[in-house]
């Protein structure tokens, strides 16, 4: 019986390592302590490094009514697109709908899934003025629904030249990650190069130690603000 015991206590170990293994692998990489997502790459292109020349951030955000986070002024992946900035010193283009989505986060998702659904295309306001002069371009946004926004379909479909820059996903989410952005520029600009990608929790965004996280993935792919020209 103490055999059988002993082989019994031994398969259980063996379990509940396996079960720590997959864990530790898991798709989101999300630190448990801040919810801030470490660096991670989303697609085979990833990793590539980033061009010489100058750098555009484009970002759609949402302030309003935020899931976790409350009513806030400024929408989360603003938030992180401003770290980007501060540690870049790249200018900054905001994707900026021309109706502007409900304030409710509620009827937000009610919009946007009817978006979905129909695969629409919402228009936005402005546009990048010499889109030519950039050699590297952050795209991000938050999550809805799982997958990124429709309007970051439209914005993709007005900018064609975007293929031939290097491009780097990033934005905000609930638990999800953000690898549908980098499937999504993908599918736009298949030879497009495309340099390590960033997700962080939205929720815990404001933190210092997302935008420590957010310093050091620009440190790493090489566009640290003493790299500007």
């Amino acid at each position: 019986m103490s055999r059988f015991i002993s082989i019994l206590a031994a398969f259980v170990a063996l379990i509940i390592t396996s079960c720590e293994k997959v864990d530790n692998t898991s798709e989101e990489n999300v630190d448990a302590t801040s919810g801030a997502s470490k660096p991670s790459g989303n697609n085979e292109n990833d990793g590539q490094g980033v061009s010489d020349g100058k750098t555009l951030i484009i970002v759609f955000s949402r302030a309003g009514e935020n899931w976790q986070v409350g009513i806030v002024d400024k929408g989360n992946t603003m938030v992180m697109a401003e770290y980007i900035q501060e540690a870049t010193g790249a200018d900054l283009f905001e994707i900026v709908p021309e109706n502007a989505y409900p304030q409710s986060y509620s009827d937000m998702l009610t919009v946007a899934t009817n978006e979905k659904d129909a695969g629409a295309r919402p228009k936005f306001k402005g546009a990048v003025d010499n889109l030519e002069q950039y050699a590297n371009v952050f795209i991000g946004g938050p999550i809805w629904w799982g997958e990124p926004p429709m309007i970051l379909h439209t914005f993709c479909e007005a900018y064609p030249a975007l293929g031939g820059k290097t491009l780097i996903p990033f934005g905000t989410h609930g638990g999800s990650g953000i690898g549908s952005y980098s499937t999504l520029l993908k599918s736009y600009y298949p030879d497009a190069k495309y340099a390590e990608s960033l997700g962080i929790s939205g929720a815990s965004i404001r933190e210092a130690a997302s935008k420590t996280a957010v310093q050091e993935w620009v440190r790493k792919i090489g566009l640290e603000k003493k790299t500007q020209q």
